[in-house]
């Protein structure tokens, strides 16, 4: 293991970026060491609060520094694909933010392009690098709760309708599914693979993207969920996996859970808490930083196969919505 201090360069400004930045400050190896943002204040600004040594306005000069060892790339969906190709040809290992792409066909490119320069790439969901995820798989390994029958799991909040945002902006990736949706989609991906059975009955708004979207999926083991995603009414955030034993109940928010239940049929009843490193990020980073130690070219965590499938159905489920991008 090398144990190396990690310059990370960041795509992006946004809020996303800020608590990823954030959490970086408290990864011991890792440094926020440059920024790019099309916004010259904007750069400036992060560079300051995050102490990088270098800002920049066009993401290229970023992408050229040889001092930057991987690569953030916290910009809109819809850049995703372009940005990252562009990282991988200038060498740079990559931390995607999810979803990776637009489609599964944008997706499969990327991680080729990874593959055949032997660069590391991974997609930025942090659920599935949370200690509490690990804990709640081995226990359905073990039988703890039976065979899993169900799984429920939704993400929604009400957003402001502005048709003008970035969640209502078809050309920036908008919409419930791509922002949200992913992630009960991933959970369910990562408990019992990809979905035989898809069926979406979704909301459009006048921009063409969906404000909500109802899944339901079944699986060739028989099991099915149902996973629900908005931007346009909150739910409760929580998540619950039954088995044929007993079921697991993931408190809000369960896609950064702390918490969670083991409730079992004769009674028994345990709780879990693993408490995150700073906001939550830092997982995720961790993950990074002992793929690259190691000289693995993806996660066992979020592995390639796992951001193909999650977008394979998430393409099959925009499809049905009736969103095209």
């Amino acid at each position: 293991m090398n144990n190396k201090n990690y310059r990370w360069g960041i795509l992006g400004a946004g809020r996303i970026a800020e608590k990823f930045c954030t959490a970086l400050a408290v990864v011991k190896g890792s440094e926020v060491y440059a920024v790019a943002s099309r916004n010259e204040d904007r750069a400036k600004e992060y560079a300051a609060k995050f102490n990088a040594s270098k800002w920049y306005t066009n993401y290229d000069d970023l992408l050229k520094d040889k001092e930057v060892d991987i690569v953030y790339i916290a910009t809109p969906h819809s850049f995703h694909h372009q940005q990252a190709i562009a990282c991988l040809q200038n060498g740079k290992a990559v931390l995607c933010e999810k979803p990776m792409s637009l489609s599964y066909r944008q997706t499969k490119e990327m991680i080729d392009t990874a593959t055949e320069r032997k660069l590391f790439l991974m997609e930025g969901m942090w659920t599935a690098c949370m200690p509490s995820i690990k804990k709640i798989q081995s226990l359905i390994e073990e039988d703890v709760i039976g065979a899993p029958q169900f799984l429920s799991a939704d993400f929604g909040f009400a957003a402001p309708l502005d048709l003008e945002s970035r969640l209502y902006n078809k050309s920036l990736g908008g919409g419930s599914i791509m922002d949200v949706g992913i992630y009960p989609i991933a959970l369910a991906t990562l408990l019992f693979g990809e979905p035989t059975v898809i069926k979406t009955i979704a909301r459009l708004a006048a921009t063409g993207v969906d404000e909500y979207a109802n899944i339901i999926c079944q699986f060739s083991n028989g099991a099915s969920a149902q996973l629900i995603s908005s931007i346009c009414f909150q739910t409760a955030i929580e998540a619950e996996i039954v088995g044929t034993k007993g079921r697991i109940k993931i408190n809000n928010p369960w896609f950064k859970a702390t918490d969670f239940s083991v409730i079992l049929e004769d009674g028994t009843d345990q709780a879990y808490s693993f408490p995150h490193l700073g906001n939550g990020f830092g997982h995720e980073i961790m993950e990074v930083m002992h793929c690259l130690d190691n000289g693995l070219l993806q996660s066992t965590k979020v592995t390639h196969q796992l951001t193909l499938s999650v977008s394979r159905i998430m393409e099959t489920v925009l499809e049905q919505a009736g969103v095209e991008y």
